[in-house]
């Protein structure tokens, strides 16, 4: 009888084992990417949206950061034709911003006084996660806009967000792309 009370149980029973196989899968899911596969319409918008993102970001850190807004334009200006290519095929508009929301530039050029993005959803989203965010939104005339904000970063501190303006529309007949899959694209990847 004593050697019954000697033997050591298992570390895990088979409870644990199959309770482990059960969870495992869902917690290796769930640490994954939430997008969706895409539609090839989505990840040529993606892919299109991502090289102007990231060919812009680092050029403007530093005009921003002394808020030369003619030099914001010089930037922006000068990565269209090789960097944007929506630019000349469907409405578009670029603001960029200082980290308190104030518009620092507005490409294509116009007058922009008094614009103030600060209060946006989207443009708080990014101020708090420091990563790209998009957002719907309406015009005043009912028009819908996706609108793309990105933070321009020194280090790990936001000093200005970079927005991108697409008309709905033309996002759909340039890209096939629905809003549904624009709301969950990821261009933080």
């Amino acid at each position: 009888m004593e050697s019954r009370h000697l033997k050591k149980k298992p570390p895990f029973s088979r409870l644990w084992v199959i309770l482990l196989l059960l969870v495992l899968p869902g917690l290796m899911y769930a640490c994954q990417s939430q997008e969706p596969p895409l539609s090839p319409a989505a990840a040529a918008f993606k892919k299109e949206m991502k090289e102007c993102i990231d060919r812009l970001a680092q050029p403007l850190t530093e005009p921003v950061l002394k808020g030369d807004s003619a030099a914001i334009i010089k930037v922006l200006k000068k990565t269209e034709p090789a960097a944007i290519k929506l630019c000349r095929m469907c409405p578009f508009r670029m603001g960029v911003m200082n980290k308190d929301g104030d518009t620092l530039a507005i490409y294509p050029p116009r007058q922009a006084a008094n614009l103030d993005f600060y209060q946006y959803e989207v443009v708080q989203k990014v101020l708090k996660t420091r990563k790209i965010a998009q957002q719907r939104l309406f015009l005043q005339d009912g028009a819908r806009i996706y609108a793309i904000a990105v933070p321009l970063l020194r280090g790990e501190e936001v000093i200005g967000i970079l927005a991108i303006a697409l008309d709905a529309g033309e996002a759909q007949k340039r890209w096939d792309l629905r809003e549904k899959e624009f709301l969950v694209l990821n261009f933080n990847r």
